[in-house]
C-alpha cells in the first residue's frame, strides 16, 4: 500500500475516483459497500451539516473517500474514520500520514466501536444498509453530546424514520428517532448514483439531536417494541404490561380504548413514559 502512487497530487487535488484508481478493490457485499464518487452529491451531503469549524467529526465506512475528502476541506478539529475493511483502513492510514494530519483511522466494526470515547460533535456517513438502523439506535441511545447526524439510508427505511402518525411507515423506529432528534430529509438518491448500484433507492437524512433526553431510552424502547408488535391492534392491550389502568392513561392524553399504536403521536408516547415513571 504505497501512497507514493498519488504523491504527485496535493490534498486539494485528490478525489475518490483517483484514490480508487490508485488502490482499486472490489466492493465487498459483506461490508455493505456502495461507493459514491459524485463530488457534487458528496459536497451537498457534507454542507447539510452546516458549519463544521472546530468540530470533531466521525465517519463510518469511507471506502475511497468521497465524503471523507469533503469533510477534510472544512476547518474541523478532528475526523475519526471508522473502517472495518482492512484495505481501506490501510489506505486512509497512509493518506492521513501523507496529507491529512487532522484524521485518525479506527479499524473496527462500527457496531463495536466506542463512539462515546471519540465524542464526535457530528457524524456524517454513507452507512452500510445492513447495519444502518442498528447503528442509528446505538447512537440515539448513547450519544448525548452529539449535535447532528447526517446519514444515508435505504429510502424505505428513511421514510420510516421521518414518518408521521396514522401512516403506513410510522412505527417504533419513527418514534425512537423523533423522540431524540428533529429528523429532516435532505434529498433522495437513485441507485445509479453509486458504484456498484444498489437495488434500492436511497435518502440522506439529517438528525438534529435534542439537548436533553426526554425519557429513559431503554425503557422507552421496550414500551414501543411491545406496543408496535401488534400495530393494528388497540394499544390498550399492549400497554397493560406497563400500566395498571392503560385505558385511563390513554383517555387522559385525549385518546380512547380503540386507539391503535400507529395513531399515537411522538409527543404523547413521551408523555406516556412520564406517566409510567410516576406509576
Amino acid at each position: 500500500m504505497d501512497p507514493s502512487l498519488i504523491t504527485s497530487s496535493s490534498a486539494a487535488e485528490l478525489s475518490a475516483k483517483k484514490i480508487f484508481g490508485a488502490f482499486p478493490r472490489r466492493a465487498e457485499k459483506r461490508f455493505g459497500q456502495n461507493f459514491l464518487f459524485d463530488e457534487k452529491i458528496n459536497r451537498k451531503i457534507v454542507s447539510s451539516a452546516g458549519d463544521l469549524s472546530g468540530k470533531v467529526v466521525a465517519e463510518v465506512g469511507p471506502g475511497p473517500g468521497g465524503l471523507t475528502l469533503e469533510i477534510l476541506k472544512h476547518d474541523i478539529k478532528k475526523l475519526y474514520i471508522v473502517e472495518v475493511d482492512p484495505h481501506w483502513s490501510r489506505v486512509w492510514k497512509n493518506l492521513g500520514a501523507s496529507f491529512f494530519e487532522k484524521s485518525e483511522v479506527i479499524e473496527c466494526d462500527a457496531l463495536q466501536c466506542n463512539f462515546k470515547d471519540l465524542a464526535p460533535d457530528v457524524i456524517i456517513s454513507n452507512l452500510p444498509y445492513n447495519i444502518s438502523t442498528t447503528l442509528l439506535v446505538k447512537w440515539l441511545k448513547e450519544l448525548d453530546f452529539c449535535e447532528k447526524l447526517i446519514l444515508m439510508f435505504q429510502k424505505e427505511v428513511a421514510e420510516r424514520l421521518y414518518a408521521v402518525p396514522a401512516t403506513k411507515s410510522y412505527g417504533r423506529l419513527s418514534v425512537l428517532a423523533q423522540s431524540r432528534s428533529r429528523v429532516e430529509k435532505v434529498f433522495d438518491l437513485e441507485p445509479g448514483s453509486f458504484f456498484p448500484a444498489p437495488k434500492v433507492k436511497s435518502a440522506v437524512l439529517k438528525f438534529t439531536l435534542h439537548s436533553e433526553r426526554p425519557c429513559d431510552f431503554c425503557l422507552f424502547s421496550d414500551l414501543l417494541a411491545a406496543v408496535f408488535a401488534h400495530r393494528r391492534k388497540v394499544a390498550v392491550k399492549s400497554l397493560s404490561d406497563f400500566f395498571p389502568d392503560p385505558e385511563r392513561v390513554l383517555v387522559e392524553l385525549g385518546y380512547n380504548k380503540n386507539t391503535r399504536a400507529e395513531e399515537i403521536s411522538v409527543k404523547d408516547y413521551i408523555e406516556l413514559m412520564r406517566k409510567k415513571n410516576y406509576t
